[in-house]
């Protein structure tokens, strides 16, 4: 170091073999400034779980049916029939599972757009723009139920605006096709401004028989980022359809643009028209940002 430098420099070679100063008191303030950026980024949302272990849903933030409209699920203790945690009908080595039901007219007072028996993880299972997630559960069909007419939704990221959900899980003809269930994503152009939907992979529905489910998504207004990857029964699958046929990993915007991000909500909602009573079962929930860190099935 040359002898000449004070406490606060240090000098450095540079390429045309002269020596250079520079100011140790500025790398400090930027270190300094680093370590702060560091220390004030949020951490990463810890996983969540919604697997009905509690015995009831409690572990859930709203629960959503005819009996209470919109409320507290730590206040929902039922029984009710279109909403219940129940062990007769669980996933081999689970203790519990919910029970979803819906007869026509079971609309809760104040909601829109159809009958509806929902819970919703609301702010523990958000996630925007750039980020990365993973979702596992089961669901069973019960015998009888009905996909031959309209649509069905058993398990939906909501986004912050009102309108189809950019990313679901459902069944019927409406989205997927008769006797059908399977992945649905409505893209967006803006808030009030549909784009088209696609249902890039379905399958028959088979009663009463679990079947575990696992998606990693990339949440993105943009098509170029977003995507969406699935598995079921733990084999990856390769999408059938557009926009991404022949391929393991689909690519698509999985955001409303100007839409803010999305909540997950899981259980039954459909299409008013429905006459036919129907249920379904879910067990299992949990999301986190990696997959090692889902709880186990």
């Amino acid at each position: 170091m040359d002898e000449s430098c004070s406490a606060t420099e240090v000098s450095v070679r540079i390429e045309n073999g002269r020596l250079g100063r520079i100011r140790m008191g500025v790398l400090a303030v930027i270190a300094a400034a680093l370590t702060a950026v560091a220390a004030c980024s949020p951490p990463p949302p810890r996983p969540f779980v919604g697997d009905f272990g509690t015995g009831n849903f409690d572990q859930w933030a709203i629960c959503q049916n005819v009996s209470v409209g919109s409320a507290p699920c730590a206040s929902y203790h039922g029984p009710s029939y279109s909403m219940q945690v129940e062990s007769d009908v669980v996933r081999e080595g689970r203790r519990f599972a919910a029970r979803f039901e819906l007869r026509q007219g079971d609309s809760p007072a104040g909601l829109c757009c159809g009958d509806r028996a929902e819970v919703s993880g609301e702010e523990k299972t958000r996630a925007g723009e750039g980020e990365d997630r993973w979702y596992q559960w089961s669901t069973r069909f019960e015998d009888g139920f009905p996909a031959d007419k309209g649509w069905s939704v058993l398990s939906q990221w909501h986004a912050d605006q009102d309108g189809p959900p950019p990313l679901a899980i459902g069944a019927g003809p409406t989205n997927v096709g008769v006797n059908r269930w399977g992945v649905v994503v409505s893209t967006w152009r803006g808030p009030d401004d549909p784009g088209p939907t696609y249902t890039p992979w379905s399958a028959p529905i088979v009663p009463d028989e679990w079947t575990d489910i696992r998606l990693h998504v990339k949440w993105s207004a943009k098509d170029s980022v977003g995507f969406v990857e699935l598995w079921i029964d733990g084999t990856p699958q390769t999408f059938t359809a557009a926009p991404c046929a022949g391929r393991t990993r689909c690519a698509v915007r999985t955001l409303m643009p100007d839409g803010g991000g999305v909540y997950f909500k899981q259980g039954y909602y459909r299409d008013p028209k429905i006459s036919r009573p129907g249920i379904v079962y879910h067990d299992g929930f949990s999301a986190a940002t990696t997959a090692g860190a889902l709880a186990p099935l």
